[in-house]
């Protein structure tokens, strides 16, 4: 029984010699992770039609479906990845987006569209990473069929660009 207890003590001793992660060695990893970023092409996940309006990044309620009724709102959640921070100054950085969209038939044909749609910009002391865009489209005078909502994102800091779709219907 002694022996247990003394191996016992002994494994205690060595987790409490364990060596602890720094916050040097954090900001270093994370060096890297921002390194990988800006090699990365812009990209868009987590893209979702959402049934309100998202309280902040990853706080978003999914629709059930993608059918809508005439005159509805499309309200999307994305998270764009890989964009470039801007240095302002005051050690603040400025990131953001010019969007456009389509509206498009599912076979690819155009019926409608607008270039810088939104403009979206933050400034943070930041480089942040957890960034996200509620988009809302009023598609209005759309008779009742399948469409398919495209948005393209104009990177601010780059020429990085990156287009998503998003399948919809509408239905009475």
């Amino acid at each position: 029984m002694y022996r247990a207890i003394a191996l016992f003590v002994l494994a205690l001793g060595a987790i409490g010699t364990a060596r602890a992660q720094t916050i040097q060695e954090i900001d270093k990893r994370d060096a890297a992770v921002v390194e990988a970023w800006n090699k990365t092409p812009l990209s868009v996940q987590h893209v979702v039609f959402v049934s309100q309006h998202p309280d902040g990044f990853g706080q978003y309620v999914a629709r059930a479906d993608n059918v809508f009724k005439p005159g509805e709102k499309l309200v999307t959640y994305a998270e764009p990845v890989a964009y470039a921070w801007q240095d302002v100054g005051n050690g603040q950085y400025q990131f953001g987006f010019d969007v456009d969209f389509l509206i498009k038939t599912p076979d690819g044909k155009i019926l409608a569209g607008q270039q810088d749609f939104a403009k979206v910009s933050e400034t943070s002391h930041a480089r942040n990473r957890e960034f996200n865009l509620t988009l809302t489209m009023a598609v209005n005078g759309a008779g009742p069929g399948d469409y398919v909502l495209e948005y393209k994102l104009h990177d601010h800091g780059s020429d990085k660009v990156a287009t998503f779709d998003q399948p919809f219907k509408i239905a009475n």
